[in-house]
């Protein structure tokens, strides 16, 4: 008992290595006493050390296995970790130990949309929306899994929602949510408004931050741009050659956001020869720290430090896997130079409708330049500037998939895309690819999770009237109107 008072004290003076130490001496004085390594996992979490606590609270759950905050925090310790099935199930023990614990029915429903759970996630998501402090958040998430699902007392709350009165995260949320029902129920004008009236709020709170200005990030954007077409010429990447692991074979998607990509993820995530890793961000970090490397022997250290960080991530080794950062459209020239029998996809969407689409999602986190027309113009100019700068300087190295050819005949570009595009054996679950279990992330999460459609093709006609500042901001791409 005395150590653990000794620990309690550190912690609360703030001596949070001192209190590890504490806490550590009487995990080991008494290892069948939870409260040491259950009181040294808070304070990894608090230190941001998801790995560390996670494993600890997997001891203390099973040597207390009603303790209800250890449930908890193993939940977010592996949704931290994206170890999505470890995290439901953690939540879901939780929550059947404390069924009123409001803020891990809302993480368990979050977990169980990114699982491909929809309909558990819904169930969830309405019993949140039965209690006035959650029914706004909730109502507004029913609506962008499933806008069908709200009904006409639903979407009156949502438009409630979107009152001044309301916070401002809370309208934001619910007017990107009204707008995809009134879209749904074929109220073409009032959908627009509604999402204009989102992008407006969300882009004012992101103007009110200097770090997330947008003017200031479409910037350092078209700046990064430049940067990559002035360095990366053929000289140089030539200069480069031989010098990565020619072993590992890494599938790359690439592209704008909204143009096709998780729908072409998940996919070759139904192949069982193929792991998906999602969206890493491990290769702009590893751009970011210094850039590409001078010299052979460097760029093959560069390309061995990302599989190292492929495989804290979960790649088994050996076979394929995919990484979907989009924004690896800017690093192309480094993963042909890291990777020379990387496959690297470029998903390609309609202009229009990749704009329009970006335009009307809330996006979790970043995308500072998607919320008006405008900046989402000149942010696709950059994009298509860059890939017509590879297709220049590494001609063929770049696999262009078309999403309106992928809608149109989905058997024959499913197959292309496996057999041709990847190299891959030929498998039919990636026909059945909305069958798959693989957790998705992104916006389109509840999308693929069922057949190939076709109703969002050419959707941005039916807003062409509203949408003349995206097509003056696309120019030399913009279609003809």
């Amino acid at each position: 008992m005395r150590l653990l008072n000794d620990a309690a004290a550190h912690a609360q003076s703030g001596r949070v290595e001192a209190a590890i130490a504490a806490y550590r001496k009487a995990e080991r004085a008494d290892p069948a006493d939870f409260r040491a390594p259950y009181s040294i996992a808070v304070l990894e979490l608090g230190q941001g050390r998801p790995d560390r606590a996670a494993e600890r609270l997997r001891r203390v759950v099973r040597l207390e296995p009603a303790l209800f905050p250890a449930w908890h925090n193993l939940g977010a310790a592996s949704q931290n970790l994206e170890a999505w099935g470890e995290a439901a199930g953690a939540y879901e023990q939780a929550l059947a130990l404390r069924p009123e614990a409001t803020e891990t029915r809302r993480n368990l429903a979050l977990v169980l949309a990114i699982l491909g759970r929809t309909d558990d996630a819904i169930a969830h998501h309405r019993t949140l929306a039965a209690a006035s402090a959650t029914r706004a958040w909730a109502l507004t998430r029913i609506a962008l899994l499933r806008p069908a699902a709200i009904d006409d007392a639903d979407l009156a709350e949502l438009r409630r929602a979107t009152d001044a009165a309301a916070d401002l995260e809370t309208r934001i949320g619910a007017s990107f949510a009204l707008g995809e029902v009134l879209e749904q129920r074929g109220e073409t004008e009032a959908a627009f408004a509604a999402f204009a009236a989102g992008n407006a709020l969300k882009h004012a709170a992101l103007d009110a931050d200097p770090a997330t200005r947008p003017a200031d990030v479409l910037l350092a954007h078209q700046a990064a741009v430049r940067a990559v077409i002035e360095h990366a010429t053929p000289q140089r990447l030539a200069a480069l050659a031989g010098g990565g692991v020619a072993t590992a074979r890494p599938i790359f998607v690439v592209g704008m956001p909204r143009s096709g990509s998780t729908l072409v993820e998940q996919i070759l995530a139904a192949h069982p020869a193929v792991q998906s890793l999602g969206e890493t961000g491990a290769l702009p970090r590893l751009m970011e720290a210094g850039g590409l490397g001078e010299r052979p022997r460097e760029v093959r250290r560069q390309a061995e430090t990302y599989l190292e960080a492929m495989r804290a991530r979960g790649w088994s080794g050996g076979r394929p896997f995919v990484d979907k950062t989009l924004e690896n459209y800017l690093h192309v020239g480094a993963i042909a130079a890291m990777f020379p029998s990387a496959v690297i996809l470029h998903a390609v969407r309609d202009r229009m409708d990749t704009c329009l689409s970006c335009w009307r999602q809330l996006f979790s986190s970043g995308a500072e330049t998607l919320y008006d027309l405008g900046e989402i113009g000149a942010e696709y100019v950059g994009y298509r500037q860059v890939m017509d700068h590879w297709r220049a300087v590494l001609p063929g190295r770049v696999i262009d998939v078309d999403h309106e050819a992928l809608v149109a005949n989905p058997e024959a570009r499913i197959r292309w895309l496996v057999t041709e595009a990847c190299g891959l054996d030929w498998n039919d679950a990636t026909l059945r690819f909305y069958e798959a279990q693989a957790p998705v992330r992104t916006a389109s999460a509840a999308q693929v999770r069922q057949p190939i459609f076709t109703t969002s093709l050419q959707r941005w006609r039916r807003y062409e009237a509203h949408l003349g500042p995206l097509i003056a901001a696309l120019r030399p791409y913009a279609p003809e109107v």
